[in-house]
């Protein structure tokens, strides 16, 4: 600001010059006078636009260092809460394809939490308050990197996405939990924790908890699908903005759990036999 100030004393004075020039019908003079003032205004708009840059370049980078941190917790979040919603889908497979052999349902119900996610929904949200601000603020704009603009606004995207399957599988576990209560045993260890086993050959036998489980298996594999491509767009933008601000997991390839958006709320026919090889390999 100081120098913004000197230098438009600067100019004052050489505008003064001139035009004293010009009473005195100087002519040398003026065109000097204008050449100077023009060099001088061009100097200030340069040192001003020099410093705006090193302050953006400045906002830029501490951005995307918590932009880094922040997506490299949340892929840590979202790989945990998939690999939940994997073993739970696994489980349910399990104990519904044993449905006609009692000696194996009662393997999986002395099973502690075996199925136990039946009746609720992870309840660990999205680490999403950047990217809101992002979508509030405008604040996307001082990131120079066009695709890495892009990839972030995918990661809002997604994240907004999912949350509100989210919401909406919360709804419904309300009334997966109330078909299935009776079979839970529910407690406490001498220690204090909670403790939990499904009676899975009395629910199989019930046709409304039966179906519960069946809606909730669905659910959650519509949940490890908005978690798992979540996941893939935030490690794509992970991996630019590391490789962006010289981080050492910059890497050239990123692996990615579903590698395309499933656009509806229906697994794609062909997309099956992956979904369930992938739910076994997390488990």
């Amino acid at each position: 600001m100081a120098r913004a100030s000197e230098a438009t004393a600067a100019i004052q004075s050489r505008l003064d010059r001139v035009l004293g020039a010009f009473r005195e019908r100087d002519w040398p003079g003026i065109t000097i006078e204008l050449l100077v003032v023009t060099l001088g205004v061009l100097l200030a708009f340069q040192i001003d636009q020099w410093a705006q840059d090193r302050r953006q370049a400045r906002q830029e980078r501490q951005f995307l260092e918590r932009m880094w941190g922040d997506t490299a917790q949340s892929i840590r979040e979202n790989d945990w809460v998939i690999g939940i919603h994997a073993r739970v889908r696994t489980s349910f497979k399990q104990a519904f394809n044993a449905r006609n052999d009692p000696s194996a349902l009662a393997a999986v119900s002395a099973k502690p939490f075996f199925g136990c996610g039946a009746d609720s929904m992870i309840g660990l949200g999205f680490n999403d308050t950047s990217y809101e601000e992002l979508s509030a603020s405008g604040a996307l704009n001082i990131v120079a990197d066009p695709e890495l603009r892009a990839e972030l606004r995918a990661v809002a995207a997604a994240q907004a996405d999912a949350v509100a399957q989210l919401d909406y599988s919360r709804q419904l576990s309300v009334v997966t939990r109330a078909s299935i209560a009776q079979y839970l045993d529910l407690g406490l260890d001498g220690a204090g924790n909670s403790t939990c086993r499904v009676a899975w050959l009395a629910l199989l036998k019930d046709p409304i908890a039966r179906a519960a489980v069946v809606r909730a298996s669905r659910d959650h594999t519509l949940m490890w699908w908005k978690r798992a491509y979540t996941r893939d767009v935030l490690a794509k933008a992970h991996n630019r903005i590391a490789c962006t601000i010289g981080k050492p997991d910059c890497l050239k390839a990123v692996p990615q759990i579903v590698g395309r958006r499933n656009y509806s709320d229906r697994i794609p026919p062909e997309l099956v036999r992956t979904l369930e090889d992938t739910a076994v390999d997390l488990k």
